[in-house]
């Protein structure tokens, strides 16, 4: 998700208007490899339109929606314990939810966390969650904040740059901890207390908003909202960024969310056109299901 700034255009801007309503919809993808849930959150505004699989296959079925009018889901990640998490950006709440689809508050936002949007768990355990303090955007300040697993209490890790719009989070196999900035449009790790730039992105006036680490290839994907750009970082053995690979580049369409399964498929949400697509080298790009309300986010569980 982008923060607030009236010069890009991004998904976030577009649904914090408060006269929408938000939905929360999960996509069940029956693939040949087996079943992938996908999750989609969408902004629901006028009469009420069914998404439709595309793909021969594919099933998309509602999976569970949030409680309350404020709920704003924004980021999507799976748990070390294989359940869902879902943060709210106006609440601050965090939603776990089970395969099967139950669903009860893993965080209570009013412990310590006033608008929650990428969240991403580290090799402890710990959920790290950026924190943008309230969903106004003229009182919106992002903190990086991670919750101790068994405690759930919060701490500070670090405030984040007033000229960032932090998007999303992602974790290598090493440890180390990454920011999609959507104002910059560059890839940002955790250094001590500080975040340093690792990838500018090339593109002329880049947003970056969706990312997710790539365990087959180590490297970083992350989508360029802007260009309608797909880039695969490597990361090299001394840590820094290889040369960028481009997965998908169509300026017609506003990438957003992203994921990537064990197999190095790209899942991704077209946000402008209301489809979830599935990128994989042999193939390129595959639309899996269309009519969607906006979806944003995504995430793959196993």
């Amino acid at each position: 998700m982008v923060k607030p700034q009236a010069s890009i255009r991004s998904t976030a801007s577009r649904r914090r208007n408060a006269s929408f309503v938000i939905a929360f919809l999960v996509v069940v993808l029956l693939l040949i490899c087996g079943l992938t849930l996908v999750l989609i959150r969408g902004t629901i505004s006028g009469t009420r339109r069914e998404p439709k699989p595309v793909l021969a296959g594919v099933i998309v079925e509602t999976f569970v929606e949030l409680p309350g009018k404020r709920a704003y889901p924004d980021s999507i990640t799976i748990g070390p314990d294989g359940n869902l998490y879902v943060s709210s950006y106006c609440e601050g709440d965090i939603w776990r939810i089970t395969p099967d689809g139950q669903l009860d508050v893993y965080f209570d936002g009013d412990d310590g966390i006033g608008a929650a949007s990428g969240l991403a768990f580290a090799p402890d355990g710990m959920l790290y969650v950026i924190d943008g303090g309230d969903c106004s955007p003229r009182k919106w300040s992002a903190t990086l904040k991670r919750i101790a697993p068994e405690t759930k209490t919060v701490e500070r890790v670090t405030n984040i740059g007033t000229e960032d719009l932090p998007n999303a989070l992602a974790f290598d196999a090493d440890g180390n901890l990454y920011v999609s900035d959507s104002r910059t449009g560059a890839i940002r790790r955790l250094e001590g207390e500080n975040f340093i730039t690792w990838w500018d992105a090339p593109s002329r006036d880049a947003s970056l908003t969706g990312l997710a680490y790539d365990f087959v290839n180590n490297g970083l994907v992350t989508a360029d909202t802007e260009n309608g750009i797909l880039y695969r970082v490597p990361i090299m053995p001394d840590g820094t960024a290889g040369n960028p690979q481009v997965l998908v580049d169509n300026t017609d369409i506003e990438l957003d969310g992203l994921t990537v399964d064990d197999r190095g498929r790209v899942f991704f949400t077209q946000y402008n056109l209301n489809q979830v697509a599935m990128y994989q080298p042999e193939s390129g790009v595959t639309i899996l299901a269309k009519d969607f309300r906006q979806p944003s986010d995504i995430a793959y569980l196993n």
